[in-house]
């Protein structure tokens, strides 16, 4: 799985790039971020839910009100967490967030910033009443339940009401994790915090957490026996809530992300834009990109590969680095795709109820490059098309233009998938925003407009660009070269998980590559 052969026969053809000299100052950005890669276990942005967890269960040895007052900062006008404007991923985290604030009421003085917080939970519209969308937060179902016990326990006035599905979601996914009896490393110990209750040694991976969690290894450590046995082991996971303080950008002891390490999944879909953009085989990049392949290649195993070498493998960055390695030539087997496809789709994990439109998309291009063919798949993405022309509520990604760049991948070259793809099209043009971008909300952002760039770009490699699109396509990078230099605290989460979160070096490389293409 791991040889390399000649690049003489390959499937993605080469592109019309910008001329490009040494002195370009994208590509050299490019040449600069792409040894990083996967560097000191990912680039990922703070979670306000980890940052509570970590500072409730076990606070850093200098104390709780850096991280505290740093709560408090990150509070919105309407008294929630999160941003206002992906309701659905705010919960969890305001509720995190006050009981933290609670907790240590007498270090730092949160009463205004708590009652606020129990207004805003108060009068938010409940998401979950009546359906568990594809795009919950990861472990709602097990950490919603767990944190509203926790406000009761300290006679907290958090509303219980409402949220019958996801209960009925968490009864049964606790019921799986009791059959299965995870091991370290895999994808329930992510949410150990909120079903585990004995802090058995061996649940500690390699990377010295609880399920790459900070939240998770916090609350293990919290209940890890003080003995000569267990010191070790304590002191690593002590070592991991540090090395993770460290990576978010604030450096603010207690601070942390929401999962980390990432290195693997870094590298994979920071990688992946330079084959969506054709740069894979770009002259000035092969001697740094090289290096990297070769390390994409060396943790790809038969069974796939995960966020890093100490967690469970998963479909989505599996099926980025075979479709990443075999367009440079590499000897890969799409045989491994096969443990996580489900009836016409494809899983992250096994045991997971949610679907994911980007992943099976992800894996339908994937298997194209391989000169394959998964019709059941290419149905479904079909028919979840909505009538707008998007493809919307994915597990991983907020963002509808996310899910077009991967269903156009998918479905550009299919005679099938003409009509959806010009569908898509027209809507992507239709919604750009007056000053060039993209973006969910009314603001454009980088990322979401390097995604619509480089939709427009595979439509252009189809030859199904409209002359509408090519406008759209030079005045989105217009805009793209101007706003590139957004700084990493700045930038609006869009990547799921707990909750909302920002992988820095794999947005900006979407964002270099979609400036490095060109179309005429």
């Amino acid at each position: 799985m791991r040889m390399q052969f000649g690049r003489d026969n390959q499937t993605y053809g080469r592109t019309t790039l910008i001329p490009f000299t040494t002195q370009n100052p994208t590509l050299q950005r490019l040449q600069g971020l792409l040894p990083l890669l996967g560097q000191g276990g990912g680039r990922i942005s703070a979670s306000v839910y980890d940052t509570a967890q970590v500072l409730r269960a076990y606070p850093p040895p200098g104390g709780v009100t850096p991280g505290l007052e740093w709560l408090k900062r990150q509070q919105e006008a309407d008294g929630g967490w999160g941003s206002p404007a992906a309701p659905l991923y705010r919960r969890i985290s305001t509720i995190a967030a006050i009981l933290a604030l609670h907790q240590y009421a007498d270090i730092v003085d949160s009463s205004e910033s708590i009652a606020a917080g129990l207004e805003h939970l108060h009068f938010q519209r409940e998401l979950w009443a009546s359906t568990v969308p594809e795009s919950l937060p990861v472990g709602a179902e097990l950490i919603y339940p767990y944190l509203i016990d926790e406000g009761a326990r300290l006679k907290l006035r958090i509303p219980r009401q409402g949220n019958t599905a996801l209960l009925s979601q968490g009864r049964k996914k606790l019921k799986y994790i009791q059959h299965i009896q995870p091991d370290a490393g895999s994808p329930p110990m992510h949410s150990w915090e909120a079903w585990g209750s004995t802090p058995e040694l061996a649940y500690l991976d390699g990377a010295g957490s609880i399920g790459h969690s900070p939240a998770a290894t916090a609350v293990w450590l919290n209940r890890l026996p003080k003995t000569a046995e267990t010191e070790p082991l304590r002191r690593e996971a002590e070592a991991y809530l540090k090395n993770a303080s460290r990576v978010t950008g604030y450096n603010v002891p207690g601070v942390v992300p929401g999962i980390w390490p990432m290195d693997k999944f870094e590298l994979a879909f920071g990688l992946y834009p330079l084959l969506v953009a054709d740069l894979l085989d770009h002259p000035d990049l092969q001697t740094i990109l090289q290096p990297q392949l070769d390390a994409l290649g060396f943790a790809l195993t038969d069974q796939g590969i995960g966020l890093s070498d100490y967690f469970y493998q998963d479909g989505d960055d599996t099926a980025a680095a075979l479709a990443i390695l075999h367009t440079v030539g590499y000897v890969v087997d799409t045989a491994v795709l096969e443990r996580f496809r489900g009836d016409g789709v494809y899983y992250a994990f096994g045991g997971e109820i949610q679907m994911s439109l980007s992943l099976t998309a992800r894996a339908v291009h994937t298997l194209r490059l391989f000169g394959q063919r998964d019709n059941a798949a290419i149905q479904m993405l079909l028919k979840t098309q909505g009538e707008n022309g998007r493809w919307q509520d994915d597990k991983w990604h907020i963002s509808w233009l996310y899910n077009t760049l991967h269903l156009v991948l998918a479905l550009a070259a299919e005679p099938e998938g003409y009509t959806a793809v010009m569908h898509a099209q027209d809507d992507l043009i239709q919604n750009q925003h007056p000053n060039g971008g993209w973006g969910v909300s009314d603001e454009a952002t980088p990322s979401e407009t390097a995604y619509g760039l480089l939709t427009l770009y595979r439509l252009f490699k189809e030859k199904l660009l409209t002359q509408e699109g090519y406008r759209a396509f030079h005045k989105g990078q217009a805009y793209l070269q101007e706003h590139i230099n957004q700084a990493d605290l700045d930038r609006t989460s869009l990547w799921i998980e707990k909750e909302l979160y920002v992988p820095h070096r794999i947005e900006k490389m979407f964002e270099l590559c979609a400036l490095l293409t060109h179309i005429n």
